[in-house]
């Protein structure tokens, strides 16, 4: 998952230099606003729609933490009650908060992440050595995040009762869209990216004052009066001063030019300044139009991808949105990775009878509109849509589900995707004589996933035939599958919905219904098949892939899904001592209950191999060149591995015997079935945990045992104002390293309990259930220093 991939910063927070840039040269572009005030104002402007601020999470979890210890593994109490505090304080407001965390790192990205992860393990290990030099932790200005906070912000946030989303793609791009997709009062982060999306209102979480809900907004409309330049040249002025697509690399040519023809060259200001002040004075003076992009592509000597700069510019694009830069007979959209990915999973009693959730195929339509529609007199205008989109969408299951249409394609071309927020538009399409009342029968932007249009009105478009065998199935067996379709991008055609009721089909009407939320991007091998044949194997997924991808989306479960769709998986820096020899790193030291995980997800092929995983893990050692190919290894079950078809869908209490079962094997701790299940759940968690380490670290010693036991039994009880009161006369950095390696051990139990159907609540392995960094720094000093179990344990000896 892989929020924890980006914990120390995210490896790029928009456009380098211009969020200082408007500080500094566009004062009047940072207005100070009443959060309070704004909600009042869009309650009285959209009565029907309650003011909410999406949340970029990934951008503020360093404003959010911030308990005085942060090197002893994380004070979790304290920051759960900051976040509570936060989420109050908006709450008291009547300001709904929906929070996104990034859940995947992009493969255009992987350069940055390694070189980030370079320079995070130079900053660790200065920090280790002022630690052993000074016995105390350092100033601020040394501040890392504690290992995993993201991972466990996430979860923290949904105990208390928020709306939290994991993305298939950079959280950016989906925050921005959800914000104007869903009219929010506003983005809260801090990356200058949301200066560039044409969205709603951006605000400061740096410049948060959360006790009278004071900040900053940003506005691009005096940034763009400063630049001298519009709205609609921003992408282009982001991707010309370099981002995620366009390297700046690229580009110092460019801005030299720049530079020595401007008349706004200004000798008080740095030279990042002036670029940004050239370059918008060199693109105002440019027609928007493609033939403008085409010769600025020839200009810049982008190397062998001429398509940098259009994909750079594309990028911004949200739904429904066009540019002036972009053909007219393209229709953008945001293409993520995972789209282009097949199933990584390979149950075959599952996958015999199940289809990928979502497809993007090619559509050419047989008959005419008029053939179609039921009755001649009704009169629909026909969109001409660049790219037309064909979907069926099954919300409920039901046995009464009459036979839906197929009979009109000729032909179908199909290739697997899976769809992202920007694509996730649930249609309002109503029955035929609704539609003909309706003055404006368009499509509405509903949530991020299928799930948000359930409590919609859905009908069904078509005329009746019977449907292939395998979606027939698919309804049945998996009813919030959501199939998508899209015709080849450069046709010009209608597009056409299918939708079916919960209940029997009614007689409706089949017509063109305009949507602008479309794929383009690269393009894609279709794959031939026919309309009344089955599916090919490569667009198959079972449903418990559908079921992780859900569970990934909503922030359920933690690294199933890319592992099932990718076969890959990342983990960032810890706060781990490299030179402490004698304590590996927790990448290697959970890398064989890793790999037990990984034989229950993946199923073997012949002969009985697995497919590897692809590992990108930071340790001391590995130079990151490379991800490392792990191969899965079975745990020692009795009666063998169950398959995910019993783990995550059947029920009863042998199953449920099968899964805490199974999960304790992953840690080789199956013959302690019946101990670990007569302790409460958090400790029964924490005791797995400690044993498996004991097991695979030789050099902990008795002492560290104790401090770890006398931690989880004092913890009981502790209020997160009585662990804030803790003293601590020095830090050791022994113990610093002993605390981030249990904090990625809870982690790691999170990824078993997910594969395994969740025998435990993950509420009861997070990290404010078992452990408190400076109460384990006293217990392990303490421990160390000899003294008694009545002291360690504070005369608890009972």
């Amino acid at each position: 998952l892989l929020s924890d991939c980006c914990e120390f910063r995210r490896s790029a927070m928009g456009v380098r230099g211009l969020q200082g840039f408007v500080a500094r040269v566009c004062p009047d572009a940072c207005k100070t606003v009443d959060l309070r005030e704004m909600a009042e104002k869009h309650r009285t402007d959209h009565p029907d729609s309650p003011p909410v601020i999406v949340v970029d999470a990934m951008s503020c979890v360093r404003r959010w933490y911030t308990p005085e210890s942060w090197v002893c593994g994380g004070q979790w109490r304290e920051y759960l009650a900051i976040l509570e505090d936060f989420v109050n304080a908006f709450m008291a407001a009547g300001i709904k908060l929906v929070f996104y965390f990034d859940g995947v790192v992009e493969e255009k990205k992987r350069e940055e992440w390694i070189k980030r992860r370079m320079k995070n393990t130079e900053e660790i290990a200065t920090l280790f050595r002022f630690i052993k030099t000074h016995r105390k932790q350092p100033g601020r200005e040394m501040f890392v995040l504690p290992s995993a906070l993201p991972t466990f912000t996430r979860f923290a946030l949904k105990s208390l009762g928020q709306k939290t989303v994991c993305t298939l793609q950079e959280a950016d791009f989906e925050v921005a869209a959800y914000g104007l997709q869903h009219n929010c009062m506003g983005i809260l982060g801090q990356d200058s990216d949301y200066l560039i999306y044409d969205t709603c209102p951006y605000f400061s979480i740096e410049n948060l004052h959360l006790d009278r809900l004071v900040t900053v907004m940003y506005s691009r409309e005096v940034l763009c009066h400063v630049l001298g330049i519009s709205l609609t040249h921003l992408p282009l002025f982001a991707c010309l001063l370099g981002n995620d697509v366009v390297p700046e690399s690229l580009l110092e040519g460019f801005w030299h030019k720049c530079l020595t023809t401007s008349p706004q060259r200004n000798k008080s200001y740095n030279r990042r300044t002036n670029i940004l002040l050239s370059v918008a004075n060199y693109i105002s003076k440019i027609p928007c139009s493609y033939s403008s992009l085409k010769h600025l592509e020839e200009m810049l000597s982008l190397g062998s991808d001429k398509s940098l700069l259009y994909r750079g510019l594309n990028s911004y694009l949200l739904p429904g949105q066009q540019s002036p830069w972009i053909p007219p007979n393209v229709i953008n959209c945001q293409m993520s990775s995972l789209q282009q990915q097949s199933a990584f999973c390979h149950d075959k009693e599952i996958f015999q009878v199940t289809c990928f959730i979502k497809l993007m195929v090619s559509l050419f339509l047989k008959c005419q509109v008029g053939q179609i529609m039921r009755s001649s007199s009704q009169k629909f205008i026909q969109p001409q849509l660049s790219q037309p989109v064909f979907i069926a969408e099954v919300l409920q299951p039901s046995d009464h589900l009459c036979s839906l249409s197929l009979g009109s394609l000729q032909q179908v071309k199909a290739l697997p995707m899976l769809g992202t927020s920007e694509l996730d538009v649930a249609l309002q399409v109503e029955s035929h004589q609704s539609r003909v009342d309706r003055e404006n029968p368009l499509p509405h932007p509903a949530g991020h996933a299928a799930l948000d249009a359930a409590q919609g009105a859905v009908g069904f478009l078509g005329s009746e035939c019977t449907l292939p065998a395998q979606v027939k199935l698919l309804i049945q067996q998996h009813p919030k599958a959501l199939l998508r379709a899209a015709v080849n991008p450069f046709s010009i055609q209608p597009m056409f919905v299918l939708r079916t009721a919960p209940t029997q089909v009614r007689d409706l009407v089949l017509g063109p219904v305009e949507i602008d939320v479309v794929c383009a991007g690269p393009p894609l091998k279709p794959v031939q098949i026919s309309p009344n044949g089955s599916l090919p194997s490569c667009m198959l997924m079972a449903p418990h892939s559908l079921l992780a991808k859900e569970q990934h989306i909503q922030s359920e479960n933690y690294s199933i899904f890319n592992i099932l769709s990718n076969g890959e998986i990342e983990c960032s820096n810890s706060l781990e001592d490299d030179y402490d020899t004698e304590i590996p790193g927790q990448a290697l030291i959970y890398r064989p209950a890793r790999q037990h995980i990984y034989s229950i997800l993946l199923e073997s092929g012949k002969g009985g191999a697995y497919p590897s995983v692809k590992e990108w893990f930071v340790y001391f050692g590995n130079p990151l060149k490379q991800p490392e190919l792990i191969q899965p290894v079975q745990p020692s079950v009795a009666g063998g591995t169950p398959n995910l078809k019993t783990l995550w869908l059947a029920e009863g209490p042998d199953v449920e015997k099968q899964r805490y079962s199974t999960f304790l094997a992953c840690f080789h701790l199956q013959d302690e079935m019946e101990e670990l299940q007569a302790l409460e759940a958090p400790v029964a968690g924490f005791c797995c945990l400690l044993a498996y380490l004991m097991m695979q670290v030789s050099s902990l010693s008795l002492e560290d045992l104790n401090a770890f036991l006398a931690l989880v039994l004092c913890l009981k009880g502790k209020s997160a104002a009585q662990l804030t009161g803790l003293q601590l006369a020095q830090v050791d950095s022994r113990g610093v390293h002993l605390g981030a390696v249990l904090i990625r051990g809870l982690t790691t139990l999170l990824m078993a309990n997910s594969a395994c159907g969740f025998p435990f609540r993950m509420d009861d392995l997070m990290p404010w259930a078992v452990f408190d960094g400076k109460l384990f720094q006293q217990k392990y000093q303490q421990s160390h220093r000899s003294c008694s179990v009545e002291e360690l344990l504070e005369g608890n000896v009972s």
